[in-house]
C-alpha cells in the first residue's frame, strides 16, 4: 500500500510517495504559495497530487504540517503566519472532498517525533520526546506510544519558556546562537557553521558565547524532563550535523545542571529518521488514525 505524503513547510513543500512501512519511493519540492492564502495552497495540494493519484493508486493522503494543525478535525488552528489566511483552513475536508481519498494531517514537529519512533532513534521505546532545534525550538511529546498533542494542539510549543528569565526559543535556538555572536564580526553574519569552526580553532570570545548558548540550552531540556521523565530524548536540527561531537558537548551541559537523581535518567540521542521525517511521520499518523478506527 502507497500513501501520498506532503510536509507542508513554510518555505517549501516535500512531497511523494511513502509507503506502508515508511520507505520513501519518490519525493519532490516545490515552493510554499506564501501569498495565495489558504485556498491558494489546497489548490497546490491538489494540482501536485493528481498526478501521483493517477500514477500510483495510493490509499490516502498524509499531511504533515506547520502551524498548529487539530488532527481530528484537520483544521489549522493558528501559528501559521507564515502564509495568510491558512489559520481556519480545513485542509482534511477541503482535500477529501476534491481527490476523494482519506486524508490524514498533523503538526510538523509531531510527525517528526513520530517517525523516529517508527523508523528512528526511539524506535520500541514507548516514552519519549523529540526537540527540534532550528530557528525555534519546538518538539513532539510521545505517551505511551502515542502523540500527546494537548488542549488545543499546542503541546511541545517548549520554545515559549522562560529560562533564565529570558524566551528560550530566543536565546538556545540557533538563531538566538547567531544573535549572540553578531557583535563579533560587524563585516559579515556568522552563521551556526562559522561560529562553531571559530570555536573548534579555539576562538576564545566564541567560545563564550556557545558555552553560554550550551548552558541556556540545556537548562531548557532540563526542565523538560523534570516536567515529562522521558526514557529517551531525541534532538533534531541542523545543528546536529556536528554528529557526535555535539551530542558530547550536549550530554555534558546537561549532566553539569541537572540534580543528581536526574543524570542519566533520561538517555539522550540525536534524530536520526532522516530529512524525510515529516513525510514518514504523516504517513504513520496515516496509518494509526484509519487503521485504529
Amino acid at each position: 500500500m502507497n500513501l501520498i505524503a506532503f510536509d507542508i513547510g513554510g518555505t517549501q513543500i516535500k512531497y511523494g510517495i511513502v509507503d506502508e512501512a515508511g520507505q520513501v519511493l519518490s519525493a519532490q519540492l516545490c515552493d510554499t504559495p506564501k501569498l495565495e492564502g489558504g485556498s491558494g495552497l489546497i489548490k497546490v495540494l491538489i494540482t501536485l497530487a493528481q498526478p501521483l493519484i493517477t500514477q500510483y493508486q495510493p490509499a490516502g493522503i498524509a499531511i504533515s504540517s506547520f502551524g498548529l494543525i487539530d488532527a481530528k478535525t484537520g483544521i489549522v488552528l493558528g501559528a501559521a503566519e507564515a502564509i495568510a489566511g491558512y489559520t481556519g483552513t480545513n485542509v482534511k475536508l477541503e482535500l477529501e472532498t476534491a481527490l476523494l481519498l482519506p486524508v490524514a494531517i498533523d503538526n510538523d514537529v509531531n510527525c517528526v517525533a513520530i517517525a523516529e519512533g517508527w523508523r528512528g532513534a526511539a524506535q520500541g521505546v514507548e516514552n519519549y520526546i523529540a526537540v527540534a532545534i532550528g530557528t525555534g525550538i519546538g518538539g513532539g511529546v510521545v505517551i505511551n506510544n502515542r502523540i500527546y498533542r494537548g488542549h488545543r494542539a499546542a503541546a511541545g510549543e517548549w520554545g515559549y519558556m522562560l529560562v533564565d528569565g529570558v524566551i528560550w526559543e530566543d536565546h538556545a535556538s540557533m538563531r538566538g546562537l547567531q544573535a549572540a555572536a553578531a557583535h563579533l564580526q560587524a563585516d559579515a553574519v556568522l552563521d551556526g557553521r562559522a561560529i562553531f569552526a571559530r570555536y573548534d580553532q579555539g576562538d576564545e570570545q566564541i567560545k563564550l558565547v556557545v558555552e553560554h548558548w550550551f548552558r541556556l540550552l540545556a537548562t531548557g531540556l532540563a526542565n523538560l524532563i523534570y516536567a515529562i521523565n522521558p526514557e529517551r530524548l531525541v534532538i533534531g536540527g541542523g545543528i546536529t550535523a556536528r554528529g557526535e561531537v555535539f551530542l558530547t558537548q550536549l550530554q555534558q551541559a546537561l549532566q553539569a545542571v541537572l540534580l543528581p537523581d536526574f543524570k542519566n535518567m533520561s538517555e539522550v540521542v540525536l534524530a536520526s529518521a532522516g530529512n524525510h521525517a515529516g513525510m514518514i511521520g504523516a504517513v504513520k499518523n496515516w496509518l494509526n488514525t484509519y487503521r485504529s478506527s
